[in-house]
């Protein structure tokens, strides 16, 4: 009886270590062998990726989501200061381009859903960053300058977890 106790305590054990069931948004280093980060997000889900436009020097910053369903990444929103090269001039169908108080321009209502966003992050001047609630963190403190990283939302075993980076927000 016992040994059938200990094979049940031993199956529970490892399933809530080894089964994926815990949401994520994970961050990956393509690039080389690097330990993933995975995000915890806030209840609404929602983070940005920061960075300064490497043309004209100006900061940058989308806005994303996990829908309800959680499967993709979507994009709500776009905050950014100059419409030149590289940038919007206007917004797409049901898309609204506006302007902020303080001269930024705004492409909001914006819906385009990703699997994952692949980026590469910058060498020189990007300092590509991402914001959860109220905290921020560099990529480059964790994957390294000139590194192609993807953005997933994917289930996670906390053995996963604990080989890699977890951050939640609360910095």
């Amino acid at each position: 009886m016992k040994k059938f106790i200990l094979a049940g305590v031993f199956i529970l054990v490892a399933t809530a270590i080894f089964v994926p069931f815990q949401e994520r948004l994970s961050v990956v280093c393509l690039s080389k062998k690097a330990k993933t980060m995975y995000v915890k997000l806030p209840k609404d889900r929602e983070f940005s990726i920061e960075y300064t436009h490497s043309i004209h020097l100006s900061e940058v910053k989308e806005f994303y989501k996990i829908p309800g369903n959680g499967s993709e990444i979507t994009q709500y929103a776009l905050l950014y200061e100059d419409t030149s090269i590289g940038m919007p001039s206007d917004a797409e169908e049901d898309e609204v381009f506006s302007r902020t108080k303080d001269g930024k321009y705004l492409i909001s209502n914006m819906d385009r859903s990703f699997p994952y966003i692949d980026l590469q992050i910058g060498r020189v001047v990007a300092n590509h960053r991402i914001e959860i609630g109220k905290s921020e963190y560099e990529l480059s403190e964790f994957f390294g300058k000139g590194e192609f990283v993807r953005f997933q939302w994917k289930r996670t075993s906390l053995f996963a977890q604990w080989k890699g980076v977890t951050v939640d927000g609360k910095r």
